[in-house]
């Protein structure tokens, strides 16, 4: 309880539901991993990368509108350009993206004239947002905010993971602490929030998550709860299992794998 947080971010609190051992390592005594030398860009590059062309791409769209394909595609390889220079990617270096690339494009442009036929605007994106929550400040960077037809928000988020996964993360709305957490940013009493699954294979889908509204509600009594019992000095155990063990930074500290 010595080791107060104001801040708390999505992925902080993420932290705490999977494990408070790791919750109380990385967020209150806040140590990191130190970072190894890597040369090749993975999955998590890829990423990045996609978050930066979207976004260039949907600003880029809001000042010069356009609707046909080829000028959307024009635009969109502009925008991948500009995710190089801002990432500091050299063409060798961008040799892994290229060939998924034009997949990928051609997928999230469908998707997009599909979206954009009932009625969604591109708002803003990348936008960082500070909630007050009593001595708390809930915070947290949207990947994009649309306007629908009735002119409530959806929040959304970019995933270019396996689509059953990004599925999975839906199907126990309970556990889904990301979208419900990026609603509790919003002020807004009426909205919407969906993972937007930018894939290769697949194409790009949309995955909403129902009443997050709802879930808002539930999220927020919940942080209150469980940051009252971190303040009044709850143990923090060690109670992760599962996947949240195996990409656990913190292993080595609780020495979870010599208890037996």
């Amino acid at each position: 309880q010595a080791l107060s947080v104001t801040r708390l971010s999505s992925t902080a609190y993420e932290d705490l539901r999977r494990c408070p051992y790791r919750f109380f390592a990385l967020r209150q005594l806040r140590l990191q991993e130190s970072d190894e030398l890597d040369t090749e860009l993975g999955k998590r590059d890829f990423g990045n990368w996609l978050h930066s062309v979207l976004h260039h791409f949907h600003e880029a769209l809001k000042v010069a509108p356009a609707h046909d394909l080829p000028a959307r595609v024009a635009m969109i390889n502009v925008a991948a350009e500009q995710a190089n220079q801002a990432l500091g990617l050299s063409p060798v270096e961008f040799l892994p993206f290229s060939a998924a690339w034009p997949r990928v494009r051609e997928g999230y442009l469908a998707w997009l004239a599909e979206f954009e036929a009932s009625g969604a605007a591109y708002q803003e994106g990348e936008v960082w947002k500070e909630t007050p929550l009593g001595r708390l400040s809930l915070v947290g960077k949207i990947d994009r905010i649309d306007r629908l037809g009735d002119a409530s928000a959806l929040v959304m988020d970019y995933k270019t993971e396996a689509q059953s996964v990004t599925k999975e993360r839906i199907k126990d709305a309970l556990e889904d602490t990301q979208l419900a957490f990026y609603a509790a940013l919003l002020p807004d009493d009426t909205l919407r929030a969906a993972y937007v699954n930018v894939g290769e294979k697949d194409g790009s889908k949309t995955c909403e998550q129902s009443d997050v509204v709802n879930l808002r509600d539930h999220l927020v009594a919940g942080i209150v709860s469980d940051m009252d019992r971190v303040a009044a000095g709850a143990p923090m155990a060690a109670l992760g299992e599962g996947k949240a063990c195996e990409f656990c930074a913190a292993r080595g500290l609780c020495r979870k794998d010599f208890w037996e």
